[in-house]
């Protein structure tokens, strides 16, 4: 790290003195205010020139690292997949409850998740409760399957009752 910061106090201080001594040999007139101008862009990229080379995303990572210790990284891990696993089941639920809606059945719907590859949770599994006459329940079943690749082995359609 000092090395970098030691480079870097090296790399301005040499753009200065370059842009410093042109500065000098130049005549005065158009010619001096360009090489004025040109000299200090010199400078100012000399200056910004570990900001050109930062990586954002390792640094954010090494932040949170730093910042974190082991088990509270791996808790807040589980917390954010737990409410996004929560938000994909409710955000899925109203989804098929607006669907039913479009056909005229009103409905209460769950949602079961599990992971997919790439370990994102992705709908797996829904229980519609609701009073659905067999019209309802064939398009909604199809419009499941289309929407949410949830096959209608997996899709389960109750009553109020529980039947």
């Amino acid at each position: 790290m000092l090395e970098a910061i030691h480079q870097w106090i090296f790399g301005v201080t040499a753009a200065a003195m370059l842009a410093a001594a042109a500065q000098s040999l130049m005549p005065k007139g158009p010619v001096w205010r360009i090489g004025r101008i040109t000299g200090g862009l010199v400078v100012l990229l000399a200056l910004l020139a570990p900001l050109l080379e930062l990586d954002e995303a390792a640094l954010a990572r090494a932040l949170s690292e730093y910042n974190l210790p082991q088990a509270q990284t791996e808790e807040l891990e589980a917390v954010d997949a737990a409410l996004f696993q929560t938000l994909i089941e409710e955000e899925t639920g109203a989804y098929i409850s607006q669907q039913a809606e479009r056909l005229g059945a009103a409905c209460t719907v769950a949602v079961e998740t599990r992971p997919a590859e790439d370990g994102y949770p992705v709908p797996w599994a829904v229980t519609v409760t609701g009073a659905l006459t067999e019209e309802q329940r064939e398009r909604l079943t199809r419009r499941l399957e289309a929407d949410l690749a949830i096959p209608a082995e997996r899709q389960t359609y109750q009553t109020e009752e529980g039947t």
